[in-house]
Formats: C-alpha cells, structure tokens, sequence
C-alpha cells in the first residue's frame, strides 16, 4: 500500500475518534453544569449492587419517627409485644452472638446490666433511697420481677429509647444526651442528694457502663425513630381530672384495695420484692413520678405488677396517684431551678410554684388528707381512717384550714441548705456535706463537662 493510500485511510479513523471523543467531552460539560446548579433529580441513587454507588442524603429532614405511631390511640395496643406493622418487639437475649467483639465494650454491658438490674445494692454510696432502676423498667434481680431489665413491655422498657438521644428537656431548658438523662434519674428517682458521693460524674465507668447496657439494648432501632411502646400515655381531653379536683381521699381506698397488699398500707413496700412508693425510701419530689398525671399513667399502664391495665379508668389512676404523691418523701434541693423559664406544670403538685398558681399553700393533695384525717407519713392507712363523705374531696377545698405549707411534705435526707423560698434565684447556701457538692458538681457543672466530652 502507498504512503498516499495510508494516509486517505487514516483521515476517517482520525475523524471517528475526534467525533467520540467531543461527545464525551460534552457530556461530561453538561453534567458539570447541572452538579453545579443542583440538577432536576433529587431522587436518591439506588443502593446495592456492589457497583459503588452513593447515595445522596435529603436536602431536607423530619423530626423523629414513630413507628406505629396509631397504636398509642388504641387503650393498650402500644404495651403489645407483637401489634406494630413496621418493627416488634423482640427482647434480647445476652450471649456471644448478640454482645460486640471488643471484650472491653463487653465487659461495659454487663456491667450496665448489672446496675440496672440492682441499683441501690450495685451503688450504695450513690443511691439514697431503697429502689433500682428495675422497678420502673422491670426484670433484674428482683425475685418478684422476670427478664432482663429494661426488657418489660408493660413498665417502662428501654429497647429501642436509646434513639431518641439527645433529646430536648423542658424542665432544665437544655439538650441532654443520655449520659445526662441517666445522671437525672440518679438525681431525682435514686435521690442522690441523700447519698454519701451524691450523683455519680458524667465520665464515671458506671455511667459509661449503663450507657452502654442502653445502647447494646437499642441495636437495630435506627437514629431519631421512636419504637411505639415508649413514653407513658398521659390524660388527655376529658379523661384529664383538673388536679384541684383529682380525689386523694377516694386514692386511699383504691390504694387500700389494689396497692397494700405489695406495697404496704404504710407505702414501704416489702424489702428486696417491692419498692416504697412515699417516705425515706422513696424517689423524691423532683422526681417524674412525683407529678400526678405521669405517675397516673404510670399506674394505669403498669400497676399492679404481673396484672397490669387494672386501673383502666383513667379517674382512679389519677386519683391513686394523688393520694401517692400526697405523702412526704426526700426533698430535691435544687427544685426551685426546674422549669426556671416556663414555670412547673400543673401536674407538679410538690412545687411551691404550681400551688401558688392553683391557688394553694401546699401540695393540693397533702392538704386534702390533712383535712380527711389520713396520714401523709409512714403510719399505716386503715379502712377505719378514711371519712364517709368520700366524694367532699373531688372540691377544690383551697379556703380550708390546715397547720401545713410547702414544707410539710419535706423529707431531709441530706445536710441543711438554704432553700426556702421557690421564687429565689437559687443560690443556695453550700454546705461543706460532700453529697451537696456532688450535686452540684453533676449539674451546675454538668454542661462544660459534656460539652468537653463530646468535642473530643
């Protein structure tokens, strides 16, 4: 073949190649273009396949989902292990294929469950009441509790919470992440304040340790979802008793009738089987279930243990709860700070605050036993103490007389502070007691510490 032959050849291919090769310059051109002005597909690239490709997040996000979120209008659907559509549930078991690899978090979870399970006993020097955090979550230690703690559908379950952190706190106006929460209910429902170290600290191995049993329990919930057993279910609409008018006097007969015979007529439950639910040894009145409408929903939900929804009507749980939290038990020092900005709710009947706003001198509830004549400490309820004319105490009853304020209800389980008036700024005189500077230390000082914690 001739040089001149060749050459004529060649000039098709040469062009061919420059024609391909402009086209793909193009495209390429044209893609650029619509990255940079964000393209007419928001549609995520589809997973899977193994070809690498990547999935493009929402431009966009919701708050938290809830799964089955109208199982919580159906009575008691939301406390049934196996009535969602979207995810049951399942609790776990504790063995080597559910706990990690990494014998150190292995070691955490155990542990965890271990505090969880038998809390006073696992932290003597930082629990100032006779509870575990079992007899709110169910199962541990307990010979009148079954399962692994925090695995009881029908009290208050931790599987799957551990989503739903951080989360945001109207009663301290902050975020919390769970670390935090777990420190709250140290300092409110194990009433630290009235331990020797008070509340543990924020990077404490026991508080890494339950955080973990929390988390281990939350596997295969994903973020920012909420499973449909979690929260209680409180009063609402014309199933809510405005709590002037909730009945303690009647709570007592209906506490005489479902409640004594575990917890006592005295309400200092039977050691190692069932908890106080007043007194020394009880959670304080800072405390959620110090507030009528949770712990109502509590009861209902819950209450008596092994035979709950006994309680359905919502008036007797309400009432019940009222003549429960009209008992003295351990006051919470540091109360005045809660709800500094919005102010305490209605249903927190221990704060001066709330009675001043309901038009009371002292919690409704202790004012209205004090009137019938019912103990509001540790003496034992008799059928005899409770008045024939039961249904008096559905009345307001605000103008009455009784020798009784905000104090009455006290219960100082820790060294004298100053903390008299509900209205102060809350700064309390510090006394050297080192549970008082535990205290302080957990949640004054709290926030720096977990901020430095999670900028690491």
């Amino acid at each position: 073949m001739s040089q001149g032959d060749s050459t004529l050849l060649l000039k098709p291919v040469l062009l061919v190649f420059g024609t391909v090769l402009a086209a793909i310059l193009v495209v390429f051109a044209v893609n650029g273009a619509i990255a940079f002005v964000g393209g007419p597909s928001d549609a995520p690239a589809a997973a899977g396949g193994g070809g690498g490709e990547v999935r493009e997040l929402p431009g966009t996000w919701n708050g938290s989902k809830w799964y089955s979120e109208e199982l919580r209008e159906q009575e008691f659907q939301y406390r049934n292990e196996t009535a969602g559509k979207e995810v049951k549930f399942v609790p776990k078991e504790m063995n080597n294929s559910t706990l990690p690899e990494n014998p150190n978090r292995r070691e955490l979870i155990r542990e965890g469950r271990s505090i969880f399970a038998n809390t006073s006993n696992e932290m003597p020097n930082h629990v100032g009441n006779n509870l575990s955090c079992a007899n709110c979550h169910g199962g541990g230690d307990l010979p009148t509790t079954t399962g692994m703690v925090g695995q009881d559908i029908n009290l208050i379950p931790l599987v799957g919470t551990a989503a739903g952190y951080p989360e945001w706190t109207g009663r301290t106006q902050r975020m919390r992440d769970m670390r935090q929460r777990i420190m709250g209910c140290f300092l409110r429902s194990m009433n630290s304040p009235g331990a020797p170290d008070g509340v543990p600290a924020y990077d404490s191995r026991e508080i890494q340790a339950m955080e973990s049993y929390m988390v281990w329990l939350n596997k295969g919930t994903p973020s920012e979802t909420v499973p449909y057993w979690r929260h209680l279910e409180k009063p609402e609409g014309d199933e809510k008793v405005p709590v002037s008018e909730i009945n303690p006097v009647r709570g007592a007969e209906l506490y005489l009738e479902n409640c004594a015979s575990c917890h006592g007529a005295d309400g200092q439950g039977i050691e190692g089987q069932y908890p106080a639910v007043w007194g020394e040894g009880s959670f304080n009145d800072g405390a959620g279930m110090g507030r009528v409408y949770t712990s109502a929903a509590f009861i209902r939900e819950a209450m008596p243990y092994g035979a709950a929804h006994t309680f359905a009507d919502w008036e007797d749980s309400q009432d019940v709860a009222g003549y429960m939290n009209a008992h003295m038990r351990p006051h919470l020092p540091r109360q005045p700070k809660d709800w500094a900005v919005a102010g305490a709710p209605d249903e927190a009947i221990y704060y001066n605050r709330t009675q001043q706003r309901l038009g009371y001198d002292m919690n409704p509830m202790t004012k209205k036993l004090m009137l019938a004549g019912i103990p509001i400490d540790d003496t034992p309820l008799e059928e005899s103490m409770i008045p024939d004319n039961v249904e008096r105490y559905e009345q307001p009853l605000k103008d009455e007389e009784v020798d009784g304020s905000w104090e009455t209800t006290w219960i100082r389980t820790y060294e004298d502070v100053g903390n008299s008036t509900a209205e102060g700024s809350g700064n309390q005189t510090q006394s050297s007691m080192s549970t008082q500077d535990a205290v302080t230390t957990a949640f004054e000082g709290e926030q720096s510490e977990a901020s430095s914690e999670t900028a690491s």
